[in-house]
């Protein structure tokens, strides 16, 4: 009975420090690198509003200018799956869609660890590492 209570109790100090250890140093172990996404406003002379969110993270409403360019970075975590999107809109046109997903196929889409999305004014362009060359994704909706 005694060696029972022992192994028991030895158990649960292993479960413990398995849970501690995984809290604190699972940014040690399962650091997963960097994603950037970068919107551009490439549409002619005009401001373009957009309000970025994940479930965790809401980056504000913005304005970009003209050829302006925005870009944010984050990490995505190891147990759940990294989702950000975001509203766009100038003058009567408006568009929401994923600008990040961890769903492997944007990720293939994007090439690699930068999602770079430009806005035009017949819609929105993912720049594509692999073919070199912006393809429209996403229509306006007046």
């Amino acid at each position: 009975m005694n060696q029972m209570i022992i192994a028991q109790f030895y158990c649960f100090v292993f479960i413990l420090l398995l849970a501690f250890g995984l809290s604190t140093s699972s940014k040690l172990i399962f650091d997963l690198p960097r994603r950037h996404v970068r919107i551009v406003n490439h549409l002619n002379n005009k401001l373009l509003t957009y309000h970025c969110k994940s479930g965790d993270d809401d980056l504000g409403i913005r304005t970009l200018k003209p050829n302006g360019e925005w870009e944010f970075s984050f990490r995505p975590t190891f147990f759940a799956v990294t989702e950000f999107y975001c509203y766009f809109s100038y003058e009567n046109f408006h568009a929401v869609f994923d600008v990040y997903k961890d769903d492997g196929k944007l990720n293939v889409q994007c090439g690699g660890v930068h999602c770079i999305w430009t806005a035009q004014d017949d819609g929105f362009y993912l720049y594509n590492l692999k073919k070199d060359q912006n393809v429209k994704m996403h229509d306006w909706t007046k």
